[in-house]
């Protein structure tokens, strides 16, 4: 991801990028992003801080390039610091650690051309665009609610894709495997079937992970792929999966009963709010009930701590014990 197409408003991304060109002695238009710098620690740029100068508001850009002097500098990387530790979205998080690069070029190189970026990106942010900076707690969680229920629209469009990419990596390694060396076949076994990429992603969830994560690096090594990469197509078509294919159904078969009560206790309370009439609230109640019926004793309606599982999730979880001392004992 180039944090500068990505992050900064695309009115302003083209002149920031230019400034910073010029700030870092470029001569290339046509260079895709501005030239990395190294994020070091800024106390040292920073005089101790004293409880009159700590800033809750941004300063407001300065219309001279002149008035960005050391103390300015100082005050505007100072605020940086402090919002950085708030709540905030990862986008503005992203723009944070720009902001700041900007603000510590300044102040190590003070010039015309570092103060430039430093004024151009405090325009950006000042400007108090949604995504960059919420002006009330109030905003800032509806803006958090807003934010997540995209994080789910991704996962919903896309999570298909992720699942799609791992199965053709499995295909691919499984035909890499065929007359190779005993650890790209071992290799090719611990991550085939019938180990699902559900049971992958909770492996690597834990704690000993060393031979799975070396088993992704051989597969990888041979597939000439990003390692990262792969984990990370795991963790997120596990979360999908998880939230998508089943949860519920996930639960009962990982004898998950006290989130399976939690779940469903909290969907009966929210289901008259978010079902679009009576008539498919009503139907939907059903459904949980019948499902509450099937594996709980149930002490209080409203309180999940008092849904008891009942036989056949005792007998489940019996079951499910049984399994993994087996399966530890290979």
């Amino acid at each position: 991801m180039d944090p500068y197409l990505d992050t900064i408003p695309d009115d302003r991304g083209e002149e920031i990028k230019s400034r910073v060109r010029e700030r870092d002695g470029s001569d290339s238009a046509n260079e895709e992003r501005p030239t990395k710098r190294a994020r070091a620690n800024t106390d040292a740029l920073l005089s101790p801080v004293t409880d009159d100068q700590n800033i809750e508001e941004p300063p407001k850009p300065e219309n001279d390039l002149d008035n960005y002097d050391r103390e300015r500098l100082r005050k505007g990387l100072r605020y940086i610091n402090e919002a950085a530790k708030r709540k905030i979205t990862p986008r503005t998080q992203e723009f944070l650690k720009l902001h700041k690069d900007a603000y510590k070029a300044a102040l190590e190189a003070p010039n015309k051309a570092s103060q430039a970026v430093v004024q151009a990106m405090d325009q950006v942010y000042y400007s108090a665009a949604f995504y960059l900076k919420s002006r009330s707690p109030e905003e800032h969680d509806r803006l958090m609610c807003y934010v997540k229920l995209r994080q789910l629209e991704f996962l919903a469009n896309y999570g298909d894709y992720l699942g799609q990419e791992l199965q053709e990596i499995r295909a691919d390694l499984k035909a890499a495997a065929i007359g190779a060396s005993s650890e790209i076949r071992q290799a090719a076994i611990e991550l085939g079937p019938p180990q699902s990429w559900l049971d992958i992603a909770d492996q690597l969830a834990g704690k000993d992970v060393n031979n799975l994560q070396k088993h992704i690096n051989i597969a990888c090594g041979v597939l000439g792929i990003d390692a990262s990469h792969m984990s990370w197509l795991i963790k997120e078509w596990a979360q999908r999966n998880r939230m998508f294919h089943n949860q519920i159904r996930q639960h009962i078969s990982d004898c998950h009963f006290v989130s399976l009560a939690e779940q469903l206790c909290r969907d009966l309370k929210e289901l008259v709010n978010v079902a679009p009439d009576q008539e498919t609230a009503v139907k939907y109640e059903r459904v949980l009930l019948s499902i509450q019926e099937e594996y709980f004793d149930v002490k209080s309606r409203d309180d999940p701590q008092y849904w008891i599982p009942n036989e056949k999730a005792s007998k489940l979880i019996e079951e499910k014990v049984a399994r993994d001392k087996k399966k530890a004992k290979k």
